[in-house]
């Protein structure tokens, strides 16, 4: 029988002191076929041991700036350490950025390891939108260049939609690569099948890329002339002075008593909130391939979002998402209105948001997709 290979999964997401039920569930699949580790950020530097995953925090300093900086650029030798002291055969890293630090290693040492370079979306629009930087947007040429060098210096990347893949590979044609949905957990997320459907919905970051106060202010009239229905957006609010812009709206618009925002809810609650909703809205100008749009499909869920690559396709030419333009405020209130008060049209959408998102996350989907990646490699 052939051994495990160990699988390094790097990137800035904390886990926490405990595992999730939904992060439990995504490494008891990905245990069943690789060893896996993390490396990663956390509130103090150490290793935590579960049955299913290792994971390596290092201290994230309190500025902003400065933990992109150590995480990216500065963590050479405890990457490296790590590494070599776990015989890690794989590092999968979350984008270019994150790649860098691997890629090094890997020239100036004789280590080995194979590189997996992750692609959720056209990096360089959200790189310049997640951080509203003039000095970034002035140096964006450098984002190419530094691109194409990472491309030249992986194995394989990992796209989640074709569209996005292919304006990636426009910096590396030769570069392999193969593209499936992120981990969705498809026990945690499931439709309750229940009655009454009432408020609408948002969940990711409060961020200027989401659209979220696009959002808020295109519903304003939809929620002062319907006050039962609430807006309830859930996700962290990293961009403090764009979330202020939305909550000062709110406030002079009379609205305090319609939207409410929930910085962090767990997979259990958002499940439950999916479920009690009858609109998921997104306004999203860039994105890969959302897993908020399996997660509420999976709840029996329809969506509105904007016409992006990794939401026409395949949500809305196979599922129950409507789209709009970006930012086209006449569009989405037309089908805001449209799908919440036609019950027959929100019923075909429902189950076609259901079908595709069965078919996105079945069983074992993901880990299996995660072994076709590997032995691409070797191909």
């Amino acid at each position: 029988m052939k051994s495990k290979e160990n699988l390094l999964l790097l990137g800035t997401t904390s886990y926490g002191e405990k595992l999730s039920k939904s992060n439990q569930n995504k490494f008891n699949e990905l245990n069943s076929e690789f060893n896996v580790f993390v490396f990663t950020l956390g509130n103090s530097s150490k290793t935590k041991i579960f049955s299913n995953v290792t994971i390596k925090y290092t201290k994230k300093p309190k500025l902003l700036y400065y933990q992109y900086l150590k995480f990216y650029f500065l963590n050479y030798l405890k990457l490296k350490k790590f590494i070599i002291r776990n015989n890690i055969n794989i590092v999968s890293s979350r984008d270019p950025i994150t790649a860098l630090l691997p890629v090094l290693i890997r020239k100036f040492s004789s280590l080995n390891f194979k590189i997996i370079l992750e692609n959720h979306g056209d990096f360089k629009a959200q790189l310049l939108q997640q951080r509203n930087n003039f000095i970034l947007k002035k140096l964006s040429f450098l984002i190419d260049l530094f691109t194409k060098f990472i491309l030249k210096n992986i194995d394989i990347l990992r796209g989640v939609n074709i569209q996005n893949t292919n304006k990636f590979l426009i910096n590396n044609s030769e570069v392999k690569f193969y593209n499936f949905p992120a981990w969705v957990d498809n026990v945690i997320f499931y439709n309750k099948k229940l009655h009454k459907r009432k408020n609408l919905l948002f969940v990711g970051n409060v961020i200027e890329r989401k659209g979220v106060y696009f959002l808020i202010k295109s519903l304003k009239q939809f929620l002062l002339d319907n006050k039962e229905i609430h807006f309830f957006i859930v996700g962290a609010q990293p961009d403090k002075n764009y979330f202020q812009k939305c909550v000062k709206y709110i406030e002079r618009n009379n609205l305090d008593n319609s939207v409410s925002f929930f910085p962090e809810k767990s997979s259990e609650e958002i499940s439950n909130l999916m479920n009690e909703a009858k609109i998921l809205l997104m306004a999203s100008t860039s994105e890969g391939l959302p897993r908020v749009l399996i997660e509420s499909g999976l709840c029996g869920l329809p969506a509105i979002a904007s016409n992006i690559d990794g939401i026409e396709n395949p949500f809305s030419t196979e599922g129950g998402t409507s789209t709009f333009n970006i930012l086209n405020n006449d569009e989405f209130n037309k089908l805001v209105y449209k799908i919440y008060f036609d019950d027959k049209l929100w019923n075909k959408k429902s189950i076609k948001s259901e079908k595709l998102s069965l078919r996105l996350s079945g069983q074992r989907n993901f880990v299996n997709n995660w072994k076709k990646l590997v032995e691409l490699i070797d191909e």
